[in-house]
């Protein structure tokens, strides 16, 4: 488990040293990221959950089926609330863009998580809900701050363009273990997202918990995801199965489907281009260099101009 922590913080800090271009959010499981829905953006998520009767990590206790409902709207592409009901509890989410994303730039949020969730800040004491299966995950109040940055990676792996978004954050509350094995992160979470294609992505995460792998493919505003939850947990792992729907009738700024898109396009015209998902502004690369190139070469010649005059004024007096 060591080991692995470890090879996923260095995976992490690799991603981000690599080209980076604004993009907005892939993250899908029970991580939180640094981007928030446009403004008049709502997103709706069913989740269809298997986990294990019993909190236990001995007992092979059979499987019990839980569905839950989570939405989240974005406000003023800022602001993002949510709320969460399911497994007889119900909470609400805050999250809030602080710094936007940039070439250079991560971004950056700060959040709460679990706002007026009825367990209590440490659910281990929580004498009422410590038989909870999930009772972690619903842990009150429960802070974080995240960077996310999303990158192009090119020639990797023997595919000519790969999509990659990654966050990392420190939390508390929910994002601590409340075992041996998780506790060693102290509130430190995380998530790695590559998509190989325009419409699939794959997702590893470190929730401060577990350890968890999730699938999605994406169809217009529609997204369908799988995941399993607790790799480290054979006794006390989950399953989900969720649909997903994003409603942006009334949205001035559209979420692009794919990064991928943008760049293959770019390609064809000799440029890179991207385009940004909250402002829809184009950055044109090269044509921005190009634009440079031609006005150092006009101040060159004005240069060269008068120069010559000034030797032939120098001649004349010579003379």
């Amino acid at each position: 488990m060591k080991n692995i922590g470890l090879c996923f913080i260095l995976t992490v800090l690799a991603i981000t040293s690599l080209n980076a271009v604004p993009y907005t959010t892939m993250g899908f499981l029970r991580t939180p990221d640094a981007y928030v829905l446009p403004h008049k953006t709502a997103d709706i998520t069913l989740t269809n959950y298997l986990r294990r009767e019993k909190n236990s990590f001995t007992t092979n206790a059979p499987y019990e089926y839980l569905p839950t409902g989570m939405l989240n709207a974005g406000l003023f592409d800022r602001v993002e609330i949510g709320a969460w009901g399911g497994d007889k509890i119900g909470f609400a989410n805050l999250k809030v863009k602080v710094i936007e994303e940039t070439n250079v730039i991560p971004q950056f949020a700060i959040g709460i998580d679990n706002l007026f969730s009825p367990v209590k800040e440490d659910a281990e004491k929580d004498l009422e809900y410590k038989t909870q299966v999930d009772s972690y995950f619903y842990e009150r109040n429960s802070p974080y701050f995240v960077f996310s940055k999303t990158s192009i990676l090119k020639g990797m792996a023997g595919i000519q363009l790969l999509e990659s978004a990654i966050s990392l954050g420190v939390g508390r509350n929910k994002f601590i273990g409340q075992v041996s094995i998780t506790k060693r992160f102290e509130g430190i979470f995380g998530s790695i997202t590559i998509k190989p294609q325009k419409n699939v992505a794959i997702t590893f995460e470190n929730d401060g918990f577990n350890l968890n792998l999730g699938a999605q493919y994406a169809y217009k505003n529609f997204a369908f995801k799988v995941a399993y939850v607790g790799l480290e947990e054979q006794e006390n792992n989950r399953i989900g199965f969720a649909v997903s729907y994003l409603f942006d009738k009334f949205a001035d700024a559209k979420r692009r489907p794919s990064l991928l898109m943008d760049e293959e396009s770019a390609s064809t015209k000799g440029t890179e281009s991207v385009i940004s998902p909250t402002k829809g502004r184009d950055i044109n690369a090269n044509k921005d260099l190009l634009d440079e190139l031609k006005k150092l070469r006009e101040q060159r010649e004005q240069a060269q101009k008068v120069l010559d005059d000034l030797k032939g004024q120098l001649k004349e007096m010579e003379d």
